[in-house]
């Protein structure tokens, strides 16, 4: 073996040098790092010359022993600008010798650390305001390995000397960067500053953030410190309690657009909460599409037919039976995969009695589930309950304008109620007779309450929201010019009863059938009979001081909408609403009772029938 000779710095010309054929890499460099490597040089220039050695069969040329990768970036570099001279160290070694200085050097060759990569690239953006796109032009790599590595420069501090120190690896640090500086030391802490593996930190980050993907709603709307990106998995992660709030605002405006669907109601609420009414409740029964419907009644039909032929076989010819059989399996397998494709259809009456529940999970996924009740009491329109009441009644029948809520019916019956008592101020014989009612000992009676007790109707038209009546205005305007005692808070009886002296008889007169007027009251849930009378016999149209308004229609299930514009217009009007949102169904309706009342119809008939028309619960023959 040649003995060494002492190296030795010079600089060989580009096209002197001549890669080595006994480099030990033999899998040949990925394309990326082959672009890296060239980007580094062109940035900062060979920060490493090459080693090589004289060249046996070439003179003046030399054999590269270390460095052919950087030899092959300096090729590409300066393909069109001459010949310039490279750095290079000189080692006149024999090819023995050569192919050991190249295995060292590469053995030895250490990757750079990613941390030390991350605040390169971090100083790189902070100090000399270079970009994402700049840096990874400059070093040849993607700009999400520039962003991933720039997270790492994050880190907090005890995190980031721990995985430069060995203790945590690379998945652990990339778990603790996914999240802020202040929640990756609460998680420090929790550990002891002892994390086991990345899943567990992850584990824990967790508990106190939630994946967007499950969002509903848009993130720019988060404060920017409830949002943390983690380019390592490629997830965005909001801080929980600022997720929850948002996800439940979003299902608040789902909530809204479910009930313009026609969705009897809608529940938001996490699992633990509504579980015991879901599970109190039954699935709707599976609805289908035109086009699916049909071909499931084809198939009924087919399987009919075979049943048909199955009785008319032999007991004894089993080839038949099995030929039937096979075929009937075939019909059976046809409908289930049928079934099983179709999409999910829910009819106008199924939404008007189902629940729709939008269940909130802790991971912030949101389960959308449907129920129908198992039974339900249906009580008629007049508001009182039809015989057999006592047993729950299967509800098979769909609503119509008919079926009246609660609050519809409070409505109505106020409204009937205050027309009667401004009737009555006009007919001292009525009033008469009704103070006798009032006065008597033996008289007991729900629609009488002197203004001492709590008076249904009076309750309802001075404190429920929205409530207006020309009827109830009439009454004010009356009262304010009878009653010396109007605008006071109390009034001794003496001190009343002397201000009543003073007053003529024919003014106490009117204040008395005032007074007793006012005492008329209704039951807000069903209809009080001598109310009823009392209307036919004062010739009472509530019609003419009452119009039903959006707020009254919103009472309204979405089908019952439908059915009472089909009422008006024609049943062809019935189909074409399905695809209309209630809100839009309200508003037509409003608009059309508003229209006739005033005059505003081109169509008399359409307006006589909406001008005539009134709910269920006043009518002379309720349902």
């Amino acid at each position: 073996m040649r003995a060494l000779s002492v190296q030795s710095q010079l600089n060989v010309p580009l096209s002197k040098l001549v890669p080595g054929n006994r480099n030990p890499r033999k899998v040949k460099p990925a394309r990326e790092s082959h672009k890296r490597l060239v980007a580094l040089i062109r940035a900062h220039g060979l920060l490493q010359p090459l080693v090589v050695r004289p060249c046996e069969d070439k003179p003046k040329h030399y054999v590269v022993v270390a460095g052919n990768r950087r030899l092959s970036a300096l090729r590409e570099i300066h393909k069109n600008d001459g010949d310039p001279k490279i750095p290079c160290v000189l080692r006149d070694v024999d090819a023995p010798t050569a192919d050991a200085l190249s295995l060292s050097e590469n053995f030895a060759r250490e990757a750079m650390h990613p941390l030390d990569e991350a605040e390169a690239f971090a100083a790189l953006a902070s100090k000399e305001g270079k970009g994402v796109d700049g840096i990874a032009a400059e070093f040849g790599v993607t700009e999400r390995y520039v962003r991933q590595r720039m997270q790492l420069a994050t880190l907090a501090a005890p995190v980031k000397a721990a995985y430069r120190a060995g203790e945590i690896d690379t998945g652990t640090g990339e778990a603790f960067a996914s999240v802020p500086q202040e929640k990756q030391l609460e998680v420090w802490r929790e550990l002891n500053g002892h994390p086991r593996h990345a899943e567990q930190v992850r584990n824990i980050i967790a508990n106190g953030w939630i994946d967007a993907k499950n969002a509903l709603f848009d993130l720019k709307t988060l404060p920017e410190a409830a949002v943390s990106r983690d380019l390592f998995s490629e997830r965005v992660l909001v801080e929980r309690s600022a997720f929850m709030d948002a996800q439940t605002q979003a299902l608040a405006t789902m909530q809204g657009t479910l009930k313009e669907e026609g969705w009897s109601e809608v529940v938001i609420g996490k699992r633990q909460d509504v579980q015991d009414r879901l599970y109190n409740m039954d699935r709707p029964k599976q609805e289908f599409d035109d086009a699916t419907t049909r071909k499931l009644a084809e198939i009924q039909a087919r399987r009919e037919k075979l049943e048909t032929k199955a009785n008319q076989i032999d007991e004894g010819d089993e080839a038949a039976m099995e030929k039937v059989q096979r075929l009937y399996d075939k019909l059976e397998d046809a409908e289930d995969q049928l079934v099983r494709q179709a999409t999910p259809v829910h009819s106008e009456e199924t939404k008007a009695l189902a629940t729709a529940f939008l269940i909130l999970d802790p991971d912030g996924q949101v389960q959308r589930e449907y129920r129908v009740p198992r039974q339900r009491h249906h009580p008629s329109a007049n508001g009182s309950s039809p015989a057999g009441a006592g047993d729950m009644l299967e509800t098979s029948k769909p609503l119509t304008s008919d079926d009246l809520s609660e609050k519809q019916l409070a409505a109505t019956f106020t409204q009937h109620a205050v027309a009667v008592r401004a009737a009555m101020t006009d007919n001292s014989a009525v009033c008469k007779r009704i103070l006798v009612l009032l006065l008597h000992d033996k008289i007991r009676s729900e629609a009488l309450s002197i203004r001492h007790e709590a008076n249904g109707t009076t309750l309802h038209a001075d404190n429920s929201e929205g409530f207006t009546s020309p009827a109830l205005d009439t009454l004010r305007a009356k009262r304010a010019k009878l009653d010396p005692f109007a605008g006071e808070h109390f009034v001794d009886d003496r001190a009343g009863y002397e201000r009543l002296e003073k007053l003529s008889p024919a003014k106490l007169d009117a204040l008395i059938e005032l007074l007793t007027a006012q005492c008329l009251t209704a039951h807000m849930l069903r209809r009080t009979e001598l109310v009823h009378a009392l209307a036919t016999e004062l010739k009472v149209d509530i019609r003419k001081v009452w119009r039903p308004d959006a707020a009254w229609l919103e009472g309204f299930q979405k089908i019952q909408l439908a059915h009472l514009l089909a009422e008006f217009r024609g049943p062809l009007y019935d189909t074409m609403t399905e695809k209309r949102k209630k809100s839009e169904l309200v508003d037509a309706l409003s608009k059309l009772f508003a229209q006739a009342a005033e005059g505003k119809l081109e169509d008399k008939n359409l307006a006589e029938r909406v001008n005539r028309w009134t709910p269920a619960n006043l009518r002379d023959e309720p349902s």
